[in-house]
């Protein structure tokens, strides 16, 4: 009886070739269809990551100004000029600046602090970038004009000179091709013309690393994402 079932288990078939590249087929069709659906999941979890970044960013800034009798923080980056409060002291784009794009030039920052002394803050999971800083702060608040012809920004200084805050940017997601973001952020050349002209450079640059869009903070303390058409 032993033998005999021996030869039955011996008898069973395999798959055949056609099956097995049947069974692969599907396979491949099913990891097609939800790998484009997962990486779309992981990209939203990054995006709201970049939110919450902001949000806690937007919320030290506030807070900074409530401390300090009203006043901002230099939206601008170069600690070697006046003012004194730079959010972060990347200093000026020389070759022989060694604190520019390292932690010690967030740390240098005044908002450090408010941050709990954590460097994710400042950077964004979608930036596959080497810089440790993925945000700048809008010219508008508190950043140096470059005092042109074109140059029709006139920056807020104090946060109760902010008029209508949930219109008005703060913190944006940005880009740099050199070794950190430079300054403060202005998007387009003259915000008058029509149509206005993006405002490009090597240290500065708009960025749509979200699928096409970016996140922004308003003064008011809420963040959105925002797709470009």
């Amino acid at each position: 009886m032993a033998e005999n079932r021996g030869q039955k288990a011996q008898a069973r078939p395999g798959f055949t070739l056609i099956e097995l590249l049947v069974v692969i087929s599907v396979i491949s069709i099913l990891m097609s269809m939800l790998l484009p659906g997962l990486s779309a999941a992981r990209e939203q979890g990054r995006n709201i990551h970049c939110r919450n970044n902001l949000k806690n960013l937007t919320y030290a800034w506030m807070m900074y100004a409530t401390e300090y009798d009203d006043k901002l923080v230099s939206a601008d980056t170069d600690w070697d000029v006046p003012p004194a409060n730079h959010w972060v002291a990347d200093g000026p784009v020389l070759p022989d600046n060694s604190q520019g794009g390292t932690e010690q030039a967030l740390k240098r920052g005044v908002l450090w602090n408010y941050v709990g002394g954590n460097p994710e803050a400042y950077k964004c999971r979608s930036d596959g970038s080497d810089l440790l800083r993925s945000y700048a702060i809008a010219r508008t608040m508190n950043g140096k004009t470059c005092n042109c012809e074109h140059d029709n920004i006139k920056p807020f200084r104090t946060l109760t000179e902010i008029e209508v805050a949930g219109n008005k940017m703060v913190f944006v997601d940005a880009a740099s091709r050199a070794k950190w973001i430079e300054g403060s952020f202005c998007p387009v050349k003259d915000v008058s013309a029509v149509p206005p002209s993006w405002f490009r450079r090597c240290s500065r640059n708009i960025t749509a690393r979200h699928h096409g869009g970016c996140n922004l903070s308003f003064a008011d303390g809420h963040c959105e994402y925002f797709k470009y058409k």
